[in-house]
């Protein structure tokens, strides 16, 4: 009976240690900095943004609490590797280099360079088609430099992209090159923008962003897997993109 009783409180113990083990919190470490996908609300303080939304819906798929980690952007794989977190949320681009040191999950967006015209324009249609043109940027990105290596342009710079669209609406320039993300983050947010101009489909470049985890955990790696796919056939992902894009994913 004593030894019945030990063995009875042994298994008892051993299944609320797996319980408990269970319901551990996915830690998760963002730098938000980097609006749309993580960014904080200028008046709570509160980290939002479209990847946050998605590692939270991920986290319940999951059966998981999620417990947000801020850190600089240099300081998350670092972290993941000690194990001080369990993944890294914060607009991380699939790169060769990061692929040696980490687990990248499934890529959830593609991102790249992308024109904005005004409703109207008919002669610009694409990046071949902006050779001598007027084009308005966001001073010291990629989309500068791009635009500046393009024939004949006369490039005018300014502090934010919203600005440079607004150069454009007003006359002074034929188009404008951007990240896509934040135009339609722009766009979604500002419809009297958005009426007035046309987000062009064609993506000079093709940038995918994804989560990561350490190498040690491949498991954890294919349950956030496994979560992202949920998403995407319940329609969740949808919804969370038409609520920071404006529109549905790019199928």
């Amino acid at each position: 009976m004593s030894f019945a009783k030990t063995a009875a409180a042994g298994l008892v113990a051993l299944m609320l240690s797996g319980a408990a083990l269970a319901a551990s919190p996915l830690k998760v470490a963002t730098n938000p900095t980097f609006p749309p996908f993580e960014f904080q609300d200028s008046k709570t303080g509160a980290v939002q943004g479209f990847e946050v939304d998605l590692i939270r819906e991920m986290a319940k798929v999951m059966n998981r609490d999620l417990e947000l980690v801020t850190l600089n952007f240099d300081a998350i794989l670092p972290a993941i590797l000690s194990g001080t977190v369990d993944a890294g949320a914060s607009g991380f681009s699939i790169t060769p280099e990061r692929a040696k040191r980490v687990l990248f999950t499934d890529p959830f967006y593609t991102s790249g360079l992308t024109i904005v015209v005004k409703k109207g324009n008919d002669t610009v249609k694409g990046f071949a088609d902006l050779k001598g043109k007027k084009i308005s940027v966001q001073i010291g990105t990629t989309s500068a430099a791009a635009a500046k290596k393009i024939e004949g342009t006369e490039v005018s710079n300014f502090n934010s992209a919203g600005d440079a669209i607004l150069n454009m609406l007003a006359g002074n320039a034929d188009a404008v090159i951007n990240d896509k993300p934040v135009t339609d983050y722009i766009l979604a947010q500002n419809a009297s923008i958005a009426s007035q101009t046309v987000h062009l489909p064609e993506m000079a470049t093709a940038d995918q962003f994804a989560m990561v985890v350490s190498k040690k955990n491949e498991t954890l790696r294919d349950e956030m897997n496994a979560a992202l796919k949920t998403l995407k056939e319940n329609g969740t992902f949808d919804e969370l993109h038409v609520k920071w894009f404006g529109k549905p994913a790019d199928k």
